[in-house]
């Protein structure tokens, strides 16, 4: 009984999220990606620089639950879980499946897949018994006639606890990922999640970061990183000393910046949010801290917050989604995080595109499908010692010796651009 009336009050929940979908696409017009139901084949389109048009739009709320059965009862079908999925489209129309599963075999596939993304091995996109096809055939293949028919270009997944640490990104239908086939969001909680439009896109971005610590790994391409992400005239930059503590709670408590980005070294534990810290240039910030930002930002909130460190997008039951859930909780609208031990060169390269794209008025979740694409299709690559992107200027200069030779193989595995995600709203 407690399951059945927890799947009504979700339902109910979701289905008022219909008028304010269709809603934003009277009234947003935001420019989108025209190829998110493209042919599939992946030759039409290797080399194309990734494109946007204004009418494709059209976003939908997909909801994951996640049920267990009671201990020692299995389905007809040997199965001890459930999966419901929920499709609310801007139209209104609700569409829900149910999809048996069997737990371990969930993890196992999920292991499997974050074993294959961590030594960088192929996918095996092609073998329909490889994680990335199983789990992509379990959490979308029945709803993939209803989206193709909806014509849906964007999603936000609201997706139960244990499930948030799938990379959506890296799952494959064998034709295409998901990452490159779909602009998303994930949010732990819909109720958290902010559905207006983005606040005056003329506000600033602060940007703060370290490239140098004692006891810690470099990182040198932080300086780099900053100095390329968004407009000059429309940012303000703090680097190494000049990135305190008590710089970063005064600068992003204050309403003049609606962007917040933050380069460096993070480290999630266990035990709440008052156990994990990002490193500033001169010691550790508490992500305790940043309930502080609610209330500053009150009735001002920040729209995006990005996270350009590793495993900033994962945490455990105190703290769901890690440093980019508690910056939902303290009032961002959306953040972005990593999911994985990212590699530093191609995270600093993936966020200075990203920048490029969202410079353009592109919506969030659009920008960062686009910058997947650019990956996938080798326009971001290596040319000497620089990192070229979608346009004419590098993403990144100079790279040493030791930095070009891990990227040697190239940089559309999804190990680099996977692991990267948006969290609250997508546009």
């Amino acid at each position: 009984m407690k399951n059945s009336v927890r799947r009504r009050a979700g339902v109910n929940r979701i289905l008022s999220l219909g008028s304010a979908l269709a809603l934003l696409l009277g009234v947003a017009h935001s420019p989108v990606q025209a190829q998110a139901n493209a042919p599939s084949r992946p030759q039409a389109t290797a080399a194309l620089p990734p494109e946007f048009k204004r009418a494709s739009y059209n976003p939908a709320v997909l909801h994951l639950q996640f049920t267990p059965l009671p201990a020692g009862k299995t389905t007809a079908s040997g199965g001890d879980a459930f999966l419901d999925i929920t499709l609310i489209p801007s139209s209104g129309k609700l569409e829900g499946v149910r999809v048996e599963l069997t737990t371990a075999d969930f993890r196992n596939q999920l292991r499997n897949l974050y074993v294959q993304l961590s030594r960088q091995d192929s996918l095996r996109v092609g073998d329909p018994k490889s994680p990335s096809r199983q789990l992509y055939a379990l959490l979308f293949e029945s709803l993939t006639t209803i989206l193709q028919r909806e014509k849906i270009t964007t999603l936000l997944i609201a997706a139960d606890r244990g499930l948030q640490a799938v990379p959506f990104a890296a799952l494959s239908d064998g034709r295409r990922y998901f990452g490159d086939r779909y602009a998303f969001s994930i949010t732990p909680s819909l109720a958290l999640t902010d559905l207006g439009t983005s606040g005056d896109p003329g506000q600033r971005l602060l940007a703060l970061g370290a490239s140098e610590f004692k006891g810690l790994a470099a990182l040198p391409l932080v300086p780099q990183e900053l100095d390329r992400i968004g407009p000059d005239g429309n940012k303000d930059l703090f680097l190494n000393q000049e990135f305190t503590p008590d710089r970063f709670l005064e600068k992003a408590g204050e309403s003049t910046y609606n962007q917040l980005h933050v380069a460096t070294h993070a480290e999630f534990k266990p035990g709440g949010p008052n156990a994990s810290q990002l490193h500033s240039g001169i010691g550790p910030i508490s992500m305790g801290e940043l309930a502080k930002l609610r209330k500053e930002r009150q009735g001002v909130p920040l729209d995006l917050v990005v996270f350009s460190a590793c495993r900033t997008a994962l945490g455990d039951a105190n703290a769901e989604l890690g440093f980019s859930g508690l910056a939902l909780q303290a009032g961002a609208r959306s953040a972005v995080g990593t999911l994985w031990y990212v590699d530093d060169v191609v995270t600093s390269a993936y966020f200075v595109q990203m920048y490029r794209y969202l410079n353009q008025g592109i919506p969030k979740a659009e920008a960062m499908q686009m910058t997947r694409q650019a990956f996938v299709r080798g326009i971001v690559r290596t040319d000497g010692n620089q990192v070229m992107g979608d346009g004419p200027e590098p993403l990144l200069t100079n790279l040493t010796t030791s930095q070009r030779r891990r990227l040697i193989n190239g940089l559309n595995n999804p190990f680099f651009w996977a692991g990267i995600e948006l969290m609250g709203a997508p546009w």
